[in-house]
């Protein structure tokens, strides 16, 4: 089978053919159908976070936004069934018994497992998952659809419920990109009035498309008045971009949230200062729940929501990783089998 292999953080990437692997006690073979292209691959192919080097294993195969159909069930599975259209996301395993865990925050997990991180991801013919944490793919959404809500739907989706985003509140929403193109039409089904940031004009016009109240570019300091003044209860950065969790600060109301979703390489310089003096509280996110997951999915099979997406074949990858990092993408990219 093909897979698209990193040998290590800033090593090579390169489509090599491997073989097709065999699942153990509770897990599933499954044969891709869609494999959403994440900013993530992108930090662990450049070796961005130093914190997690140690967890990323070498000669990996990358991909954590997996779609499809069961081919084979190892010892044990019994509530999946071969021919199952299914959803593996990036946590790939909890340890169900940690505080995290028990408190139903298993995706903060400090056991967790990571697909296309710490074990073998789904940019192949075949991926390998855990079935106790995949979750079922409803009918009529489809896999080019459903792939990028595995990790960036998820994450926002997630991340809005724990920062109580609903009718009333006022969301902002930085970086119009694969997570917030999602945010801006989560939380309009939510009720929220949102505005939509960016320093990309055809992003703006996306935001516009999606239903934002009003979009905003931010390659001015001089706009920071203006955003201030509309006195936003959360915003969330989905941009992994320094500039933007900064913006963030300045921004939010007194007393508001800033919902971090966006991972940017390196850290990020905040004043102290003024997050104390605003009383800012910071909620960090990463993806999501099995429950937030299924929920999300049913929610996309109504059409309440869309993926902006184009398909691109998975011999592609290399160049669709260079796209990516060179921010010329809008929306996202999910490879598909060649």
């Amino acid at each position: 089978m093909k897979a698209v292999k990193l040998s290590e953080p800033n090593g090579s990437v390169t489509l090599e053919d491997v073989e097709k692997p065999t699942p153990s006690d509770g897990e599933i073979l499954v044969k891709m159908e869609a494999s959403g292209l994440c900013y993530t691959d992108v930090h662990i192919c450049d070796g961005d976070w130093a914190i997690v080097d140690a967890k990323i294993k070498r000669d990996l195969t990358l991909g954590h936004e997996a779609i499809g159909v069961i081919e084979s069930l190892g010892a044990g599975v019994q509530d999946l069934q071969v021919g199952d259209r299914v959803a593996a996301p990036f946590l790939r395993s909890a340890c169900g018994k940690c505080k995290q865990c028990r408190r139903g925050e298993e995706n903060h997990c400090p056991n967790a497992t990571a697909l296309g991180m710490s074990h073998d991801g789904s940019h192949a013919d075949y991926v390998i998952a855990v079935a106790d944490f995949v979750a079922r793919v409803p009918e009529g959404l489809s896999p080019e659809q459903a792939a990028p809500l595995a990790c960036a739907g998820l994450t926002v989706f997630s991340a809005l419920r724990k920062c109580g985003v609903g009718v009333g509140k006022k969301l902002g929403v930085i970086g119009i990109g694969g997570q917030g193109h999602y945010a801006i039409q989560l939380a309009r089904v939510m009720g929220a009035t949102v505005y939509a940031m960016d320093v990309d004009q055809e992003k703006i016009e996306l935001a516009n498309q999606l239903g934002a109240d009003k979009a905003f570019m931010v390659t001015e300091e001089s706009i920071i008045p203006e955003l201030a003044a509309l006195d936003m209860d959360v915003v969330m950065v989905t941009a992994p971009s320094h500039d933007a969790h900064r913006l963030a600060v300045g921004i939010v109301s007194f007393g508001g949230i800033i919902s971090l979703c966006a991972v940017p390489a390196d850290e990020t310089p905040i004043s102290m200062t003024a997050s104390i003096f605003k009383a800012i509280r910071y909620l960090s996110q990463g993806v999501g729940t099995r429950q937030d997951l299924s929920d999300l999915l049913e929610l996309a099979a109504t059409g309440a929501i869309k993926s902006h997406v184009q398909t691109r074949p998975l011999s592609e990858a290399p160049q669709a990783l260079d796209d990516l990092r060179n921010r010329s993408v809008v929306g996202r990219v999910v490879l598909v089998p060649d």
